[in-house]
């Protein structure tokens, strides 16, 4: 039996956070065993006491400053014991159960890294325009630059074989960019299955601002010539 370790990176999410632990422990996968690994990026709104219900049932560690979400994956990757890895946010904007689909698709391509494409689900996403004019500019050019034919590069849900955990660094969001470029010149291929999406407004929560876009641009055109 394989193990699957979910790395939940968390920063502020006292109001979703219980319920996606809820999701994500009754994940049942055939033939799968699931670690469950949650790293609190420096939490200031209380998030911190729920987790700490938890630490006899979960692996929790703690972050005293906030490092980015690639710093919390790293210390999740760092901490994970499975065979796989995939990434879950913690904020309910991707639904555990469809982590199943993920894992199917492995199955039937276990030599690729598997994506979640939100563009791919047969339900049409709507809203946040901006953010996602940018995540296609970013996935464009990273097709263009790396011979790839990817649909939604940064997306969150990313299954990948423990030997290549080694490939992502710490830092913000861009780690998952830096990610994606340095396994795909490893001559790793990447496929896609679809996901649903359910994006929380920019008052609702953190998200990829225009900034961020621009350094994801600077930051692949550096790995395409590193």
């Amino acid at each position: 039996m394989k193990t699957l370790s979910v790395i939940i990176p968390c920063y502020n999410e006292k109001n979703t956070i219980e319920t996606l632990l809820n999701k994500v422990s009754g994940l049942d996968i055939p033939n799968w065993k699931i670690e469950i690994i949650i790293i609190d990026d420096g939490s200031k709104d209380g998030t911190r006491d729920i987790l700490n219900k938890y630490r006899n049932k979960y692996k929790i560690i703690f972050h005293e400053k906030n490092g980015g979400k690639g710093s919390a994956v790293k210390t999740g990757i760092t901490h994970s014991s499975g065979d796989y890895l995939i990434i879950q946010d913690a904020d309910l904007e991707y639904e555990p159960a469809e982590i199943k689909s993920l894992v199917e698709e492995l199955e039937k391509n276990p030599d690729n890294v598997i994506y979640g494409s939100r563009n791919l689900h047969h339900v049409k996403r709507k809203g946040m325009y901006i953010p996602r004019i940018g995540v296609w500019f970013i996935t464009k050019q990273f097709n263009f630059l790396f011979n790839s034919k990817l649909t939604d590069l940064w997306t969150c849900y990313k299954l990948f074989p423990k030997e290549v955990s080694d490939q992502f660094v710490s830092g913000g969001f861009d780690s998952e960019l830096i990610f994606s470029a340095r396994i795909s010149k490893k001559g790793y291929k990447i496929s896609e299955v679809p996901i649903s999406h359910k994006p929380r407004s920019v008052k609702e929560g953190k998200k990829i601002k225009y900034r961020d876009g621009i350094k994801g641009i600077i930051v692949l055109l550096k790995e395409f010539f590193r």
